[in-house]
């Protein structure tokens, strides 16, 4: 009898909290999420889920990959891809209920470890036989910023000769190092605190470059927007954050 009647008052619980808006046990969200925030999103993934039962799962891929994504689905909950470049896009288009700014993040040069002696500057990449992977502008955020890297460097076109691939995500620029594809990448500083001693991290002017800010925002076709908005909100808590930090994501200044 027991038993039943702390099930029956489960059930009461989980109605009353559908009712007033609260995440439901159990209940799914859908998220397409950029590549280079998987580890910190990850984590908090599991956290909610343990904290109320809601299942989020996700897409990854390069921000402006998965921006055509929700276009051609018209289906999902929230989009956590890494510049508000991409949200912005989709503002333009009435695709976003609801944006909150998460955290910042800026590049880093990468070397391969055999490589160390000969790039010991950004300068170095314009030697000749010297084999550089860069994001592609096209389908992810710090594919742009390369780019804007490049410019202010004042040796953007003899460098770009020297650009052997284009990357979709931050995740592959970082292997291509790792693995000896390229000598050197621009990539994310957060990627590269989660590969110590996989490759030399040399810095970059930061002038060079804008800092790129990632949010989370909720879809206008979100067909739960309220439980959409209770995992952004946890996203952006003290504790969202600091999981990001842990993963080399500062916050964003409030």
């Amino acid at each position: 009898m027991r038993a039943h009647v702390r099930a029956a008052g489960l059930v009461v619980a989980a109605v009353l909290t559908a009712a007033a808006g609260f995440p439901a046990w159990g209940q799914e969200l859908y998220a397409y999420v950029g590549a280079g925030l998987r580890p910190p999103v990850d984590a908090l993934i599991e956290a909610y889920r343990q904290k109320t039962g809601v299942v989020v799962k996700t897409e990854y891929g390069g921000s402006g990959q998965l921006l055509t994504r929700i276009e051609e689905t018209g289906k999902g909950d929230l989009f956590i891809p890494g510049t508000t470049f991409y949200t912005d896009k989709l503002k333009e288009k009435g695709g976003v209920r609801a944006e909150t700014i998460l955290v910042l993040h800026g590049p880093v040069l990468a070397v391969a470890n055999g490589k160390a002696d000969q790039i010991q500057t950004f300068a170095d990449l314009a030697k000749p036989g010297v084999r550089l992977g860069l994001g592609d502008p096209a389908a992810m955020a710090l594919g742009r910023t390369a780019d804007e890297i490049l410019d202010h460097s004042g040796q953007g076109d003899v460098i770009r000769r020297n650009v052997t691939v284009r990357a979709a995500t931050v995740k592959q620029l970082a292997l291509y190092v790792v693995d000896g594809n390229v000598d050197a990448a621009i990539i994310g500083a957060s990627e590269a605190a989660q590969m110590p001693g996989k490759f030399v991290v040399r810095p970059i002017p930061a002038d060079w470059f804008q800092a790129e800010y990632a949010p989370v925002a909720v879809l206008s076709i979100s067909a739960q927007p309220d439980a959409a908005a209770a995992f952004a909100a946890f996203l952006a808590s003290d504790e969202g954050l600091a999981t990001f930090a842990r993963f080399g994501f500062p916050p964003a200044r409030r």
